[in-house]
């Protein structure tokens, strides 16, 4: 029964390639203040990993700079443009320890705690301890014992740089895992970095937020959100709901004690019931959705669902019917169209696509996502 813990292995971040889908340095991507890079070593650094190699395509400053301040040793593929391949045979032939966990640089929601959970296969003649989730190899969440170096490098001499062929070769013990999908998340091309952007945003909030937003009118923003409800509600998900109203609005009765409450000319009316209650509070402006937000019982809540035209916050998926211009700014983090569609390098999806929107909302708000649910963002 192997014993071993992080503290008995080496972390190697993969952190090469040309991020040639991205179309900008990956790496260097701001997420939550900190580039994504810095964000994988300063969680490797807190697991307590006996020590760090980060193993990137040549010596730069910049990755020089974060080796320091993480203690990592740096070092380079020998052959360049070979794929993660290259990066794996250069880290595990530095490495300190029998075994190391390889991890790819830019999976921003991996769970370095999963390691104590396919550790104690790494034992007799298994060269590689291979998670697979929804039938997904994951090589680069995978232990891997030192010796395995070599035959990586000897692969990519002969010209081999696919990992799937490569570990063919190997003794590859599979892992099949039941965890969030979000832990193997890739941000791989722009699309990614928004939905990574979003996840992030509601991580720092109470209670997460998606806003449900488009141009104008009619375009189906409230029979969305309708069918989003019940969906969420299948999985465990309790919403509330916040609507954004351009022209104002009046809910009472005229003739009812409410009406008449306000009509005689109370700033606000409160009715309370058995089974709920209700405020109207008159405003000089309109209030943004946290301080709306402040007013509900939070308790009862696990996301805000807000619907304005426009006005989202991060993250917001954005509707579009061919009925105005839509904002695809940095708040969007996908475009559900039907009729038209916009060059973006948002991810696109036809507007009557709930299954998809369910799936996004679930991740965006951090929740674990299981089989089907998950797929999609294991194939991004």
């Amino acid at each position: 029964m192997c014993t071993m813990n992080p503290a008995d292995l080496t972390l190697v971040v993969a952190a090469g390639g040309k991020s040639t889908r991205m179309g900008q340095d990956k790496r260097f991507l701001p997420l939550d203040g900190e580039p994504l890079l810095a964000r994988t070593l300063r969680k490797g650094r807190a697991a307590g990993f006996s020590s760090i190699v980060l193993a990137a395509e040549g010596v730069r400053s910049d990755l020089a700079a974060l080796a320091e301040e993480f203690c990592a040793r740096l070092v380079t593929d020998e052959i360049p443009a070979q794929g993660p391949a290259s990066a794996i045979a250069a880290g595990l032939s530095a490495a300190e320890t029998q075994w190391s966990l390889v991890l790819s640089a830019d999976m921003p929601f991996f769970d370095l705690e999963l390691v104590r959970t396919i550790l104690p296969y790494a034992n007799g003649d298994t060269q590689v301890i291979l998670p697979t989730l929804s039938g997904y190899w994951q090589p680069l969440a995978a232990l891997y014992r030192r010796d395995t170096g070599a035959v990586f490098a000897a692969a990519i001499a002969r010209g081999d740089r696919k990992l799937g062929m490569i570990l063919r070769k190997l003794a590859v013990r599979e892992v099949p895992l039941a965890v969030d999908a979000g832990f193997f998340f890739n941000v791989n091309m722009s699309a990614a970095y928004r939905l990574a952007q979003g996840r992030l945003a509601n991580e720092l909030r109470t209670t997460p937020i998606l806003s449900i937003a488009a141009p104008a009118s009619g375009t189906g923003k409230t029979t969305f959100i309708e069918k989003l409800i019940p969906l969420l509600a299948q999985r465990g998900v309790r919403t509330a709901v916040i609507k954004s109203d351009s022209h104002g609005f009046d809910l009472d009765t005229e003739g009812k004690d409410t009406a008449r409450f306000a009509e005689a000319g109370a700033e606000a009316v409160v009715v309370s019931s058995p089974t709920g209650y209700f405020i109207q509070q008159k405003t000089n402006c309109r209030k943004g959705f946290q301080n709306l937000i402040a007013k509900l019982d939070t308790h009862s809540v696990e996301l805000y669902i807000t619907e304005s035209r426009s006005r989202g916050t991060l993250p917001t998926l954005m509707l579009d019917r061919g009925m105005g211009t839509p904002e695809l700014d940095e708040r969007v983090v996908a475009y559900f169209t039907k009729g038209r569609t916009v060059e973006t390098d948002l991810l696109t999806f036809d507007l009557d696509d709930m299954d998809t929107a369910v799936r996004l909302a679930l991740f965006l708000m951090g929740r674990p996502l299981y089989g089907a649910d998950g797929e999609m963002f294991l194939t991004m």
